[in-house]
């Protein structure tokens, strides 16, 4: 029996605790095309409305995975959503127990998770169904839900406190799947969760910046703001949970951390490599040349390409280590993947990384000037993948300006040689971008131009060149 077909066995038991109908167990899908499996439903019908159970196997965020969440569903209005913290905020508006329960990877803790939650439903469902019975105090909750959601778009997107007809309810339906998601992220990784991990103080202050605060959350901040203290959950994890758990709540830095420390550790084979290949471009494109302007200058963005390809592959290899990673608690039946957003944003970053370091090796490469024995090759494009010829004959004089003046009146002066190149009918080859490490290599080879017929003048700055004539 895996964890789904136990996870309906628990419903069925509830039902018969809560003396009510057998539940009706269901797929949960994704609201995109495709429709993906997330996990299974299990909906308690009431009169007027239904709780619904939620096992969230693969969530689309990767926090809410293996997560077991409740919710409700009024018949008179089934597409908004309520979480059941939203109804609590109305008939216990003091209950802030924590009934969200997050990497369940085990028949054991989701026997624990039912064991605390039945009793709950048993406790409440007298209450909830007075409450949605009295019609006052269903449309008082139903007007509050729907501020919540205009509220959390900064819009009123539900006009005249009516769902949108025509073209708008797919979009409606959307925004709502939104809201829904940000209410189970709230409790499992938001400010609901800190404080039902016992972090009082950092779940104030969240809640503090938060604009978009829902009636539980606008509860649950006064109750921390009149001295108010969590009461530990009393769920205990398996070993295996806490390990999953560990993006939570300041593990994401931690899991940050060990990326970036895997990206650089990629990024030195991947420059290696990538610097190989471009000098073996170089090699074979220029061959026969007298020297090469801008071949260190080129080399030294390369690290940025491989950064990039290198965060890619480090990215992979953390995710096929953890899909090969076996579990390390015998109970736990299921491991769930990774959402397959993440996978196709992965597999797109990774062509993407891939082409940008080629492109950008290829790049480098046009970027250099190769000077020959009666011609150099040059291209002034910011991303060039071709580069143009000009004979010496037709160069009036190549000038090595030695600095600038970024600021003439304060005196500031900046020495960072660079080339221009002067041609017989008036054209400027500006190799700035290309030369401030290898200018001297012109005056280094001065006799060579001196017989090409090419006189290389030296300016100061950049303003005496352009006051030359």
């Amino acid at each position: 029996m895996d964890l789904k077909e136990f996870f309906a066995s628990q419903c069925r038991e509830c039902a018969q605790k809560l003396d009510i109908e057998t539940p009706a167990i269901r797929k949960l899908t994704s609201h995109n095309r495709k429709a993906e499996e997330l996990g299974v439903c299990a909906v308690f019908s009431f009169e007027g409305y239904k709780v619904l159970i939620s096992y969230i196997e693969a969530g689309k965020s990767a926090y809410a995975q293996q997560t077991l969440w409740v919710s409700v569903s009024l018949d008179s209005d089934r597409q908004l959503p309520f979480s059941l913290y939203d109804v609590l905020a109305f008939i216990e508006p003091e209950n802030f127990n924590c009934y969200t329960y997050t990497y369940v990877d085990s028949q054991a803790l989701m026997k624990n998770c039912f064991n605390e939650l039945t009793p709950l439903l048993i406790r409440i469902t007298p209450a909830l169904t007075e409450f949605l019975e009295n019609g006052i105090t269903k449309n008082r909750l139903i007007s509050a839900q729907k501020d919540n959601i205009n509220r959390y778009f900064g819009d009123n997107v539900l006009e005249s406190g009516e769902m949108l007809g025509g073209a708008g309810d797919k979009i409606i339906a959307m925004m709502l799947q939104n809201f829904y998601e940000a209410e189970i992220e709230a409790a499992v990784v938001g400010s609901q969760s800190l404080f039902y991990s016992g972090k009082d103080e950092k779940a104030l202050k969240k809640l503090k910046k938060s604009k978009r605060n829902t009636l539980y959350q606008q509860n649950l901040q006064k109750f921390l703001e009149n001295g108010g203290k969590s009461t530990p959950v009393s769920i205990a994890v398996s070993e295996a949970s806490i390990k999953k758990g560990a993006l939570r709540h300041g593990g994401g830095v931690k899991s940050s951390l060990k990326t970036i420390a895997f990206s650089l550790l990629f990024t030195i084979p991947v420059a290696l490599g990538l610097g190989l290949v471009y000098t073996a471009i170089c090699a074979l494109f220029f061959k026969g040349n007298v020297f090469i302007a801008g071949f260190f200058e080129n080399l030294l963005i390369l690290p940025f390409f491989s950064f990039l390809l290198g965060t890619a592959i480090a990215l992979n290899f953390i995710k096929s280590r953890h899909e090969n990673k076996k579990q390390a608690d015998e109970k736990t039946v299921h491991t769930p993947k990774a959402p397959k957003v993440i996978n196709e944003a992965l597999k797109y970053f990774t062509i993407a990384a891939e082409s940008l370091a080629l492109i950008g090796c290829i790049t480098c490469v046009f970027s250099t000037a190769p000077f020959y024995e009666y011609y150099f090759e040059y291209s002034q494009e910011d991303f060039p993948l071709s580069q143009s010829e000009c004979m010496y004959e037709s160069i009036d004089y190549i000038g090595v300006i030695e600095g600038f003046y970024d600021n003439k009146e304060n005196n500031c002066f900046y020495e960072e040689k660079y080339i221009v190149i002067k041609t017989k009918s008036g054209q400027t080859i500006d190799l700035y971008n290309s030369t401030w490490l290898s200018a001297d290599k012109f005056t280094e080879n001065e006799d060579f131009f001196a017989e090409q017929g090419i006189e290389i003048k030296t300016f100061k700055t950049f303003e005496d060149y352009k006051n030359h004539k």
